[in-house]
């Protein structure tokens, strides 16, 4: 069995809460840039994979590395 007991400083947690400085806005985002850069990462992860695949598809040696679906 395992038992605690929690015991905070309410005053002092207050006073740091109090000390708090808001976060400046160093750059507005809206949903445009977050889809955007989402479909271009999603674009380059397939780039890579592309890459990757004919690589080694048209390496002998390691052709045997890839496992093709339905195979």
């Amino acid at each position: 069995a395992f038992h605690s007991e929690i015991i905070n400083d309410h005053k002092a947690l207050k006073k740091e809460q109090d000390n708090y400085q808001a976060i400046p806005v160093i750059r507005k985002l809206d949903n445009t840039i977050v889809q955007r850069n989402y479909l271009q990462i999603k674009q380059d992860v397939q780039d890579i994979i592309q890459a990757e695949m004919s690589r080694l598809l048209n390496d002998p040696a390691q052709k045997h590395l890839v496992i093709r679906k339905g195979s």
